[in-house]
Order: structure tokens, then sequence, then C-alpha cells
């Protein structure tokens, strides 16, 4: 079985009203299952490419976001894994605001 692959996270700014993070998932990685607690969060695709959002609950289903450079998207708190299924290297900037 082959090894799982993580993607790099890197804290840009994270003071005591928001964080922001930039995310790099090389081809085929993912960020692990994670919970975002904050209500508020905004992601900037530096890079786009195509990943999955698999959520924690095994009765929901994964949906695929195909992520397009320059693009922005609002997401609402939750519990997920989110995996890079595409080709390419997907770069994401993500802003929570606590």
């Amino acid at each position: 079985m082959a090894d799982i692959v993580y993607g790099d996270k890197e804290v840009l700014i994270n003071n005591d009203t928001v964080e922001v993070v930039r995310l790099t998932y090389p081809a085929g990685s993912q960020s692990g299952m994670h919970t975002h607690q904050y209500p508020h969060r905004v992601v900037y695709v530096a890079q786009g490419g195509v990943i999955e959002l698999k959520p924690s609950q095994p009765d929901k289903s994964s949906k695929v976001l195909n992520l397009k450079t320059g693009q922005a998207l609002y997401l609402p708190a939750t519990t997920h894994n989110v995996i890079n299924v595409g080709e390419s290297e997907v770069v994401l900037v993500e802003t929570e605001i606590k």
C-alpha cells in the first residue's frame, strides 16, 4: 500500500481576528480529515485544478470541484478531507474570520 501524501500548509497570518493560510496540494495529495470551526471562510484559488471534498459523515456524498485560477469561494464550516484528484498542483489561500 502506498504512503499517504499530505499537502503543505503555510500560515500567513494568525491573530485574534483572522487566520490566513496558503495550502499547496501536489497531485494525489490530501489534507487529512480536519475541522473548520469558524463559520466565515473564503478560499482564493491561486492555482487551479480538481479537488474532492470528502465529508467526515459516511452518509454524505463527496463533492468534486473543478477550480479555476483566480476563482474565489465561500465555504461553510465543516469537517472534511481535501483530496487533489487532478493531475496538477493546486494552491489555495484560505481566510477564516474568527
